[in-house]
């Protein structure tokens, strides 16, 4: 395949993902190839790649002789992704916990000392910014390339799922005294003590998902 080509189906692909991310492409939308490929101005080779790979990632279902939808995640759905994004990510702590570095900690302490500075000016794209990273680092540190990749994937989803559920969504609380004994754990080099904090820091994000009817009464997609 010709690297011109590859890069125009990245561009599509990052460019549906953004639209569906930022809600500019509602929940339940239909995602027609032909419309797609001449708003975007390509053909519709890329539009059919780039859906595949949204499909692959479980934002887009498609139904036989229908078509291809952005998802509707349910609360249960939403749950469930964050409870196996959990025992990841706990996974990952407790490996990191045995080898980290100075350096590592260093940079880790960074990403929370900004953490604080962005939830206070309450920018929710900045913030889920620096969430991310600092989970995925942590992540990354266990030297478990695969384990990386798949928490990256459910940090992508995990965020997507919660923006789609939810269209207006905010932060209700700060977690950064959370990530604090996260980092704290692994300073200590204490492996389980690391994981329990990073499994108890992800189970408490959705815990109020449901208390309250997050999706107002007159709002539709359709």
């Amino acid at each position: 395949m010709e690297p011109s080509k590859i890069n125009s189906e990245d561009s599509v692909y990052q460019k549906l993902k953004s639209a569906i991310r930022k809600r500019y492409i509602k929940q339940g939308s239909q995602l027609v190839e032909i419309t797609l490929a001449q708003q975007l101005g390509v053909s519709r080779t890329p539009v059919r790649s780039a859906i595949k790979r949204l499909e692959s990632e479980g934002l887009v279902n498609s139904i036989p002789n229908k078509g291809a939808f952005v998802i509707t995640p349910t609360l249960r759905e939403i749950e469930e992704t964050f409870l196996v994004r959990a025992q990841l990510e706990k996974m990952a702590a407790r490996l990191t916990a045995k080898k980290i570095t100075k350096s590592q900690l260093n940079m880790l302490q960074e990403l929370i000392d900004t953490e604080a500075r962005v939830f206070d000016k309450s920018n929710l794209d900045n913030y889920f910014a620096i969430n991310d990273t600092l989970h995925l680092k942590i992540a990354e540190f266990s030297g478990n390339k695969v384990l990386c990749s798949y928490v990256q994937d459910l940090l992508d989803r995990t965020r997507i799922y919660l923006i789609l559920y939810d269209p207006f969504l905010k932060l209700e609380y700060s977690p950064t005294a959370e990530h604090q004994k996260i980092v704290d754990a692994l300073k200590s080099r204490t492996p389980k003590g690391a994981g329990k904090a990073v499994e108890k820091h992800i189970k408490s994000s959705i815990g109020g998902l449901g208390a309250t009817e997050i999706l107002p009464e007159d709002y539709l997609s359709i």
